[in-house]
């Protein structure tokens, strides 16, 4: 998939193709015998359905008076075949029912199953793949596509069989009745299922456009939320609401065209189909009788052929529809399987263990690393880090500083070297472990919509009230929960927007203690916080922090002055490092950075 933003189209590695469709049904693999079952009631049902059309014509032929003359015992015959009609009609409706509801559960269940697979794939990607795609383009892909995919396995998979079998067996029903009046059938359905096949392979085609710009489009729309505040605080209304009409009018002219090439299938479908079969049946009976050419055509046999032939072109009428939104759904499913096909950056060995961390000692060793092949972020980094010592990271923005501490959560792979925790590399442990051992607060502190009790307890879904009260209390924002509405059980928006930054912060802060990791990452933890809480906030390094090893990011002078370490980072790696007093002392970079401050 490229890398691309809201209004580049999205390029297509690998087209739709046979392999695709068969790993699309697979996912109905585990209903196979609902599937039959579900199939052989739609065949029944048809067979059933054109059961009536041989009664009508035993009836015409056999039952109605012929030259005048009425046959013996024809009210019993009458009624018994009049009764047979009727069991046979409530039969195949009753079948038609039990189908469509039957289909309808598995379909829904199936693509229930799909959505999960590929919820479970983007929980899995790395940071890369979001940080190269637009939030919309991925949104609309677990949502729209897979449930335009789902009308497949609710009418496409069982329609299409069962109306290949109405087509086979009218054919062969008008063959057995007779067989000049077939070889017409067939002759003119050749050519119109040729044209509109390649009517799908145009539609296929304008689909892919389609798809694209809806998702250009829906890109946009997620960023302008996300962005709400930015788009206000520098009056870009009006400006992005004429990007946002530009990509809706390029939408607008793919659907269009797109609508196009499908409501071709209509005339070509129903009057290709319908009208013209229908026409040839009757110049072909009348052909036949008028020029004497073999066997006498009886009116019954005329009827039954005109009732087989009626239902042959619905059948290829409902055919040529599954086609439309076959075509449909193949564009959906491109983009579904490219998500689901793409590789992780960060992959687990097979013989991964848990990680167990008796100290805490961290250490990089040679390490280089690069966000972009050929542009280096860090360069042959050496750094050992002892257990329980705190660190602070400090330098200029773009130096690196969040990038060492993403790279000890393995968020991104390193190019070469390697990073270990009390002598194992991390990767040789399970992601799932590491992770569990790390906290990490980031800078862009992250809410959910929920009460605040369930915030604080994101980080370990057991937690009772109790502990998640006691956390919270330790970064001191007990005191300024109490005050809202309903206290802890406050329901706050997503992103807890009605919170003041610093109030966000603490609550991100208690999330992180509840989990008790044993390395702990705090990226500008303290930077929306006033000074007497940021005081009460420090007293944390030296009570609930005291003895695990912790990487402090930070500009404020008070925050990393009581560091163990400090390390001054810059052009790629590592320029000073050593405690407040030492780095003064050297009157170096770290020396200017406090000048300055």
């Amino acid at each position: 998939m490229s890398r691309n933003l809201y209004y580049e189209d999205e390029l297509i590695e690998e087209k739709f193709n046979g392999f695709m469709f068969k790993r699309l049904v697979e996912y109905a693999a585990e209903y196979k015998m609902e599937y039959i079952k579900v199939t052989a009631l739609m065949i029944g049902a048809s067979f059933l359905s054109l059961v009536p059309a041989a009664i009508n014509m035993k009836i015409i032929n056999e039952v109605l008076p012929q030259n005048g003359v009425v046959p013996d015992n024809v009210l019993g015959i009458t009624v018994l075949l009049l009764s047979l009609w009727f069991t046979l009609s409530i039969g195949s409706v009753l079948c038609d029912f039990i189908t469509s509801k039957a289909s309808t559960t598995l379909g829904n269940t199936i693509v229930c199953k799909l959505r999960e697979d590929l919820f479970r794939k983007l929980m899995e990607l790395s940071f890369d793949y979001y940080d190269s795609r637009p939030t919309g383009k991925i949104l609309i892909r677990i949502t729209n596509y897979t449930d335009e995919i789902a009308d497949f396995f609710i009418n496409d998979m069982t329609r299409v069989v069962q109306n290949v079998f109405i087509m086979i067996i009218t054919i062969i029903c008008i063959c057995l009745v007779e067989v000049r009046m077939a070889g017409m059938a067939i002759l003119v359905s050749i050519p119109l299922g040729i044209l509109l096949w390649v009517i799908a392979k145009a539609l296929h085609q304008c689909m892919r456009n389609d798809r694209n710009k809806q998702s250009n489009r829906t890109a946009f729309v997620a960023e302008d939320i996300n962005g709400l505040e930015v788009i206000k605080a520098f009056n870009r209304e009006a400006l992005n609401d004429e990007i946002f009409v530009e990509l809706s009018d390029k939408f607008h002219k793919a659907f269009m065209q797109t609508t196009r090439y499908r409501e071709l299938f209509f005339p070509l479908s129903f009057a290709g189909v319908r009208i013209l079969c229908s026409v040839a049946m009757y110049l072909t009976a009348l052909f036949i009788i008028s020029n004497h050419i073999g066997a006498e055509l009886t009116l019954g046999a005329l009827v039954i052929i005109t009732t087989y032939m009626q239902r042959f072109s619905n059948a290829m009428y409902v055919m040529c529809q599954r086609l439309q939104s076959f075509t449909n759904m193949t564009a959906n499913i491109e983009r579904i399987f490219e998500v689901l096909d793409t590789e992780s950056d960060i992959v687990e060995k097979k013989d991964a263990k848990e990680l167990e961390i008796p100290y805490g000692s961290v250490e990089f060793q040679d390490v280089t690393f690069s966000y972009v092949n050929g542009i280096s972020v860090l360069e042959h980094l050496d750094l050992k880090i002892e257990p329980g010592q705190m660190i602070a990271l400090v330098g200029p923005t773009g130096a690196g500083k969040t990038t060492i501490v993403s790279l000890i959560s393995r968020f991104y792979d390193i190019d070469s070297g390697s990073i270990r925790i009390d002598g194992t590399d991390i990767r040789d442990v399970t992601l799932e472990s590491l992770r569990h051992r790390i906290g990490v607060m980031m800078q862009d502190t992250f809410l959910f919509r929920g009460e605040i009790i369930e915030n604080i307890r994101f980080a370990r879904p057991e937690a009772t009230d109790e502990e998640c009260i006691e956390a919270a209390k330790k970064v001191f924002a007990h005191d300024f929960i109490m005050k809202k509405p309903e206290g802890y059980h406050t329901v706050i928006s997503s992103q807890g927007l009605e919170l003041s930054g610093g109030e966000r912060q603490l609550l991100s802060f208690a999330r992180l203690l509840l989990a008790n990791p044993d390395i702990i990452i705090l990226d500008e933890a303290t930077s929306n916080v006033d000074t007497e809480t940021e005081k009460l906030v420090q007293k944390l390094f030296t009570t609930v922090l005291k003895g695990k090893t912790c990487f402090i990011i930070a500009h404020r002078l008070s925050t990393i002055r009581n560091a163990d370490r400090i390390l001054y980072i810059d052009k790629k790696g590592i320029l000073e490092e050593g405690n407040h007093e030492d780095l003064l002392e050297k009157k170096g970079y770290y020396y200017q950075l406090v000048c300055h401050q």
